[in-house]
């Protein structure tokens, strides 16, 4: 196992391009990190910069306290699974995995005991003499993730590693690598930019914008505490809505309703800006049978009524598309990330999409009574997209 830090890591290409900017980063020995973000965010950069593929412009990778920067990848003990699966088409699924093991000239022993300890671990003993053609995409990666195993390395650097599979293989492959890294207990650094690769499976999550670190937390910490707008709307599937809102007196008015802002700030003492962008998840909404009677435990909810525009029936929950007319959309802060739709007759509408269990009466172009927690709301500056207030 290993403790990776990385140390003001900057990253500019001949070109100019800057691909990462002065980036710090701790991953703890035997945590599964995960480096999560849209494509072109820098993250794969970072992850040939640690394995030593790339040399960064600026700052230091430093293995367990000691600088690996200017070390070749083959000094650096550590072993990568690429997306593509990397593995000899014109071997066995045993020579495949022997053959890391022979460049380095072990002890013919050391190499087949490794290899069958390799092989019991992903399940490939039935396999050892088969072709990567005649295996399945999932066994497939299994034989790259051996080839891995079987160097014993500090760390393990998984790059996509799941892309070319089809939704049930990602399934099952998430649930093998979250097994396969808790009995090993090794360090891994796991690139993705699917957020619920991210959220399965990371210990910890960074999430990168363009080169930049947005936030470093745990999967929970992300989720229910995000750290800027970027963060909030990548975070969770589905997204999470946004609402303009501005603060007149001691209210904080939004589009459908508008609330004490002491129920959405708790004990806030810090100044809140005039200009506010609140963020709701769907399942923050519930549907109540009338616009006056949402209650939680007696206290009593802000209700709202929204046309129902389209229906996602999903077996055991619903998402119910909203349509909410709105006016002053043309001067909302240009950073809300949210959909305004204009109608023919040249009417604003802003869309939300609530999450309700599947009995809900609800239909399609009918009006819908809904309500929602106020402490449950996250609360964004206009201006920089920073969050205000603490979590909710």
């Amino acid at each position: 196992m290993a403790e990776i830090r990385l140390v003001d890591i900057s990253k500019r290409f001949a070109d100019g391009t800057r691909a990462l900017e002065r980036t710090d980063l701790a991953i703890h020995d035997g945590e599964l990190f995960i480096l999560v973000g849209p494509s072109g965010c820098g993250k794969s950069t970072l992850l040939e910069i640690v394995v030593g593929l790339s040399a960064p412009s600026t700052g230091e990778v430093l293995v367990d306290g000691e600088p690996v920067t200017r070390k070749d990848p083959k000094d650096r003990n550590m072993a990568m699974v690429f997306q593509g699966y990397a593995i000899y088409p014109h071997m066995t699924v045993r020579e495949n995995l022997a053959f890391p093991l022979r460049l380095a000239r072990l002890d013919p022993a050391e190499i087949a005991a490794r290899v069958q300890q390799a092989a019991e671990l992903l399940e490939l003993g039935p396999l050892l003499e088969r072709k990567p053609a005649a295996l399945s995409g999932g066994q497939r990666q299994r034989v790259a993730m051996g080839r891995a195993i079987v160097r014993r390395p500090a760390l393990f650097l998984l790059d996509e590693p799941l892309s070319n599979l089809d939704a049930r293989l990602r399934g099952q492959m998430r649930v093998e690598i979250k097994r396969l890294q808790q009995r090993l207990r090794t360090t891994m650094l796991y690139v993705t930019h699917d957020q619920t690769e991210a959220m399965t499976l990371g210990d910890r999550v960074a999430v990168l914008r363009a080169g930049v670190i947005q936030q470093v937390g745990t999967p929970r910490q992300l989720y229910e505490t995000p750290a800027n707008l970027f963060v909030a709307g990548f975070i969770g599937a589905p997204a999470m809505g946004f609402l303009p809102a501005e603060i007149e007196g001691d209210r904080l008015c939004m589009p459908m309703l508008d609330l004490p802002l002491s129920t959405v700030l708790p004990g806030e003492r810090t100044p809140v800006p005039r200009r506010l962008i609140v963020g709701i998840r769907p399942e923050h909404f519930a549907a109540v049978q009338d616009a006056r009677a949402g209650t939680d435990g007696g206290r009593p909810l802000p209700c709202f009524r929204a046309r129902v525009e389209l229906i996602d029936w999903l077996g055991a929950e619903q998402h119910l598309h909203l349509d909410i007319p709105v006016v002053g959309a043309s001067d909302w802060p240009s950073a809300l990330p949210t959909q305004i739709t204009c109608d023919d007759a040249g009417n604003d509408h802003l869309r939300l999409v609530a999450r309700v269990e599947s009995d809900t009466p609800a239909a399609e172009g009918q009006l819908i009574d809904l309500s929602l927690d106020p402490g449950k709301l996250s609360v964004f500056d206009a201006h920089t997209g920073e969050r205000v207030g603490s979590a909710p």
